[in-house]
């Protein structure tokens, strides 16, 4: 039992009774509703004091590991700074793993450590800025907003509704097959996300799901993930994909078909990630759509969203003959963005930069880049997987264990450089991995992959990180689905793709 306020609101006879008595006044009540107890209270408090200390006493760990760091000499033959570099990594890779700080203030953080403690220079350490990706999410950016704030993304919701299936788990599937069809179009998993997100967010207002809710999580994931993890068996549809294919050619002087690429790749992580995308989101985020939301009227569509849609076909059209044309998918981005705000012709104003866009997705992505070419220059990627396989040794003749160190080795290399800084590394230590295995250098290759979808943090894919800021989905529940995508490709993905390889004599 619980003594509790009951309110009332006395009654109200006039205009002037109305403006001096239209307040609510409480009197006291007895109810029957059960409480929590003083050690379910405790309980709770607690669990809410553990987690919010374990962020900071992680970040305080590895402060004090980077101290440590700073003061060890150099490994013999290594470049003098490369322990400093070490010292600055480990900072920011720990900020950006437990959220302590917001992630572009962590990347603000990291451009400041990095020019004064190391002797890297500018153009290294803002080299992110200069990257392609940074520009493809800044186009991003303003393409979702003018989704948002023309209303197109509501129109098309309303179209799709009447081709998806009416449960939660069905919208799920729809939301991946979708965004895993446009994988083969589109070559940019930044460019699927931010022609989808809008969409699928508008869709997810349709359906009766809140802002801070599970099931609009679940879509908005759903659409981050579909984006990713399919498009990592597909050649062109990463970025990831791209880096490992010129490290390849520029290396070994291989050049590699989609074909076999596809082949390699495709059964393993892309089929099963698009079954098992829906099903995790579903069980993360539990959620049930609201009754009568999906029968939604078709939105007639205005003069502004003819003109977007005229400039997202024109985009379209050029990611997809890029082949042709050699005009990186960012630019056509940009492109894009500036067509959206062009003043007489434009769908939305300049001032769309100033109140509705935010830019924290932009610094981030640009620290991060910085971080990967900051530790390829100072050779500590290159360093700690040799260590790494000295630790751990390669044998001829056990292909499975051989197979699982190799993935977890680029695994971890993926957290130090990201998962677009990886193939670089790897690759170039792929001819001495097939001397120690005994593998054609093609299966060593193609062993990369398979370790991408084993990204732990946030940070290691910055197209989640867009996804996330797009869809408003907090990094607590980012990391979980990440944690869950990378136990599937350790448990699912690792032995499937063994199987299948053995299945095609690739180890042989």
């Amino acid at each position: 039992m619980q003594y509790t306020p009951a309110c009332w609101t006395p009654p109200q006879k006039t205009a002037r009774d109305d403006a001096r008595y239209g307040r609510r006044f409480c009197r006291p009540t007895l109810s029957f509703r059960r409480i929590d107890t003083a050690g379910q209270s405790f309980k709770r408090v607690l669990m809410d004091k553990r987690s919010s200390f374990v962020g900071p006493a992680i970040a305080l760990l590895a402060a004090a590991a980077s101290v440590f760091l700073w003061f060890q000499p150099a490994p013999a033959g290594a470049p003098p700074e490369m322990m400093r570099v070490a010292a600055v990594v480990v900072v920011a890779i720990s900020l950006w793993a437990t959220s302590v700080l917001p992630e572009y203030f962590t990347a603000i953080i990291f451009f400041f450590l990095a020019m004064v403690l190391t002797d890297s220079g500018a153009p290294t350490v803002f080299s992110g800025f200069h990257s392609a990706a940074v520009w493809m999410i800044f186009g991003g950016l303003i393409i979702g907003a003018s989704v948002q704030e023309t209303g197109f993304g509501k129109t098309l919701a309303s179209v799709l509704l009447k081709f998806f299936p009416r449960s939660y788990l069905g919208i799920l599937f729809g939301i991946t097959v979708v965004a895993a069809v446009l994988g083969f179009l589109i070559p940019s998993n930044t460019g699927r996300i931010v022609i989808m997100m809008p969409i699928f967010m508008a869709l997810a207002d349709q359906i009766g799901f809140a802002a801070g809710s599970r099931g609009r999580a679940g879509v908005a994931l759903a659409v981050a993930a579909g984006s990713v993890y399919p498009g990592l068996a597909v050649l062109p549809a990463a970025v990831p994909n791209l880096g490992w294919l010129g490290a390849v050619e520029s290396i070994h002087g291989i050049k590699v078909t989609y074909g076999e690429y596809l082949i390699a790749n495709f059964p393993p992580i892309g089929i099963v990630s698009i079954v098992a995308i829906p099903l995790i989101c579903r069980f993360l985020f539990p959620d049930k759509i609201g009754t009568g939301t999906t029968d939604i009227e078709a939105a007639k569509t205005s003069a502004a969203q003819t003109r977007l849609i005229m400039v997202l076909t024109a985009a379209l059209g050029l990611w997809l003959t890029d082949f042709a044309h050699g005009i990186s998918p960012a630019w056509i981005a940009l492109g894009a963005a500036v067509f959206c705000m062009l003043p007489r012709v434009g769908m939305v104003p300049t001032s769309l930069m100033v109140g509705k866009v935010s830019y924290a997705p932009w610094f981030f992505v640009a620290g991060v880049i910085g971080m990967g070419a900051l530790v390829a220059k100072a050779g500590l990627g290159t360093y700690i997987s040799a260590t790494l396989f000295d630790i751990v040794p390669l044998t001829q003749g056990h292909d499975f264990l051989n197979f699982a160190i190799v993935s977890a080795v680029g695994m971890a290399m993926s957290i130090v450089t990201t998962v677009p800084g990886q193939p670089a590394i790897m690759t170039s230590l792929s001819a001495d991995i097939a001397a120690a295995t005994g593998w054609p250098l093609m299966t060593v290759l193609m062993t990369q992959p398979l370790s991408w979808a084993m990204a732990l943090f946030a940070y290691q894919f910055p197209p989640i990180i867009l996804a996330a800021h797009l869809g408003g989905v907090s990094m607590r529940r980012v990391a979980n689905l990440l944690l869950a995508m990378c136990a599937l490709a350790w448990f699912v993905m690792l032995p499937a793709q063994y199987l299948w390889w053995e299945l095609l004599g690739f180890f042989s």
